[in-house]
Formats: C-alpha cells, sequence, structure tokens
C-alpha cells in the first residue's frame, strides 16, 4: 500500500468526516442538540432522507473486505488476556493518540479528560467491550452502534471547536482531522498488537490479522480515509514509522494530558497499582524516545518487575496447549472485562456525549 503523497497529507490533515460532519450542521441548523445523536440521525433518515440518509446507508453497508466472522480469532484475542490488553489500550495506545499537537489541543478543550480522567476513559472502554462482543461489529449490532456515536460525537466536538474557538487551522490543521483518526487507527489496531506482545502475550499471527481485520472495519465505520486503513499490519507499520515523523510531536498538552491519566489511575481501578507503575508500563510500551518526550519518569525496579512478569507470562504460553484451555481464558477474560465497565460507570452508562469545560 502506498503511503499517502505530501499534498494528499495536507488535504488530510485538513479535513474532518465529511459526511458525519454534514450531519451535524443540519441537525444544528435544526436545533436538534439534545438526546442521543444516532437515534436522532436514523428517525431523520427515515422522515427527512437527504444527508440523514446517505449517512446510514453509508454505515449500514459492509464491504466485500469486512467479514465479520473473521474477526472472531481478534476479539478473542483481546479477551483470553484482558488484563493486558486493557493495560496496552489505556496505557500505550491511548497515550499515542495525545502526541499530535492537534489531538491534544481538541481534548484540553472539551475539558473533561483533566478533569475526570478515569469517566472518560471507561467511557472509552464501554465501545471497546461492545466491538469485542461476539459479532459486535455487525451492522446494527452493540459494537457497531457504539463506533457510530462515537463518530458522531467527533463530528459533534469539530463544529463545536470551530463555532466557539479561534482555532489555528493552518497550524495544527481540522480539529480531530483525518490524520489524527488514522493515528489512533493505528492505536486500536498494530500499536495494541505490538503492546500485547511486549507484555508477553503469544499472539498469533492468525490472531494478529484478525485483530487488523477488526478494527479495519470499525475504524472504517468511524470515518478513517481507506487511504489511512491499510490492509496488513506490515502497512500499517510503514505508516505509523511515517507518523512518527510527521504527526508525533508531543507539546505541554500532550503532556499534560498523560499527566492526568497517569494521576487519576493511580490506586484505581482496573490496575490498583500505584502511579509509578503505570509509568513504568507506558514507558514499556511507548519505547525510551516517546516516553522521554512526554516526560514520563523512569522507575527502574518497576521496569524490572514488569520485564519479571513479561518473560514469565511468555514463558507459561505453553497452557494453551491444554484442550480448552484459551476457550476458558476468553469466557474469563469477557466477565471481566464486563464487571469492569460496569464497576467503572458505577451505574451511568455511557452516552456518547459532548460535555465541555465551558
Amino acid at each position: 500500500m502506498p503511503l499517502p503523497s505530501p499534498q494528499a497529507y495536507q488535504q488530510l490533515s485538513q479535513r474532518g468526516d465529511t459526511l458525519a460532519d454534514a450531519v451535524i450542521d443540519a441537525l444544528m441548523k435544526n436545533g436538534r442538540r439534545e438526546g442521543d445523536l444516532l437515534s436522532q440521525v436514523r428517525q431523520l433518515a427515515d422522515q427527512e432522507g437527504g444527508v440523514y440518509r446517505q449517512f446510514m446507508d453509508a454505515v449500514n453497508h459492509t464491504p466485500s473486505w469486512a467479514d465479520v466472522d473473521a474477526m472472531t480469532t481478534g476479539q478473542e484475542l483481546f479477551l483470553r488476556c484482558a488484563p493486558l490488553s486493557i493495560a496496552s489500550f489505556v496505557l500505550g495506545s491511548l497515550l499515542v493518540t495525545y502526541t499530535p499537537p492537534g489531538s491534544a489541543k481538541v481534548l484540553l478543550h472539551t475539558g473533561r479528560l483533566r478533569q475526570d480522567v478515569v469517566r472518560r476513559l471507561f467511557e472509552t472502554s464501554t465501545m471497546v467491550h461492545a466491538v469485542m462482543q461476539p459479532g459486535g461489529l455487525k451492522v446494527g449490532a452493540p459494537g457497531h452502534q457504539a463506533i457510530i456515536r462515537v463518530r458522531l460525537l467527533h463530528a459533534m466536538v469539530r463544529h463545536h471547536v470551530l463555532a466557539r474557538a479561534q482555532w489555528p487551522s493552518a497550524e495544527l490543521g481540522s480539529p480531530i482531522n483525518q490524520l489524527q483518526l488514522g493515528l489512533t487507527a493505528l492505536g486500536f489496531s498494530s500499536l495494541l498488537v505490538n503492546s500485547m506482545r511486549s507484555l508477553g502475550v503469544a499472539a498469533s499471527e492468525e490472531e494478529a490479522r484478525s485483530y487488523q481485520l477488526l478494527w479495519r472495519w470499525g475504524n472504517h465505520l468511524q470515518g478513517v480515509d481507506l487511504s489511512l486503513l491499510p490492509d496488513t499490519l506490515e502497512d500499517e507499520a510503514r505508516l505509523y514509522q511515517h507518523f512518527q515523523h510527521d504527526l508525533i510531536k508531543p507539546d505541554d498538552n500532550s503532556r499534560t494530558l498523560v499527566a492526568a491519566v497517569h494521576q487519576g489511575l493511580a490506586w484505581q481501578s482496573p490496575f490498583f497499582l500505584p502511579q509509578g507503575a503505570l509509568e513504568a508500563v507506558s514507558r514499556r510500551l511507548l519505547g525510551p524516545t516517546l516516553a522521554d518526550q512526554l516526560h514520563i519518569p523512569r522507575h527502574p525496579v518497576w521496569a524490572m518487575v514488569l520485564s519479571l512478569v513479561s518473560g514469565l507470562h511468555r514463558a507459561t504460553a505453553i497452557r494453551y496447549r491444554i484442550p480448552g484451555w484459551r476457550a476458558m481464558e476468553v469466557r474469563a477474560g469477557s466477565r471481566y472485562f464486563s464487571y469492569l465497565v460496569a464497576k467503572g460507570l458505577k451505574g451511568k452508562p455511557a452516552d456518547y456525549a459532548l460535555k465541555t469545560s465551558h
């Protein structure tokens, strides 16, 4: 897969999500702002058609390459090692998404990550949990619907930022632009697989390919341009190298957000670990260069403990030769993830609604 040309790269930095943005613009002109966005769009698609119908038709169309049944092995990979998968996601992949200056600025503008980091992360985990259920990304299934709600939320955030702030588009591109979405897509996909392996998870090539397909479809539903959704893990690695050079440029806003995650999760669910241990995990997942750029402190003792635990986990992969063991871990991981999300949300379901500090 060829990488985007410099001209295409620039265009992608200035583009949000054309279809979802048009839907939100139409909603705002009609004065519809409260309540579930997806329910409103679905109702208006039936009543008025137009851009609402275009959007619903697009998200309800499954391309030929999106074989949902072939994604099952990838879902099971995430679930059978759920604690390590979640650590890889929260302490690795998500922090990478804060590194483009524009992404960090948008998150600080909405205010919620810094103010309520634990709640914000559990809401994101709710979407991932829905995606990981059997058939979760079939059209109309909970994972499919959750991703579309997040897509509409992103479009609402873009509308809000551009309407209420002097956004430096020439410098940072569009809020939540295609390049930032592309980096986030890699964070859900190959970056997470690499992080899991770094923590000692024995992920086979079949599992990794299935997992990559799962999120290629999920990120397509999120409105990410197909030019930023490679069909192989190798091409994803090449794209990430490109992003490392041109997009991943942490600033003080990035460092503020990363510090908020480590401080907010210290001794909290799901890890119940001190801040130093969380920072050691992030350093291992992100690598020393990016970790230093984000001002994540070094913790030699915790780093040594983490290496020992990862090595032990890798060495005990022989357990999967026991008949039924893998399936047992998948069931246990699914129950653990469900319990974790329910406990974290404290009875208040994720609503994927825009909440700002203003």
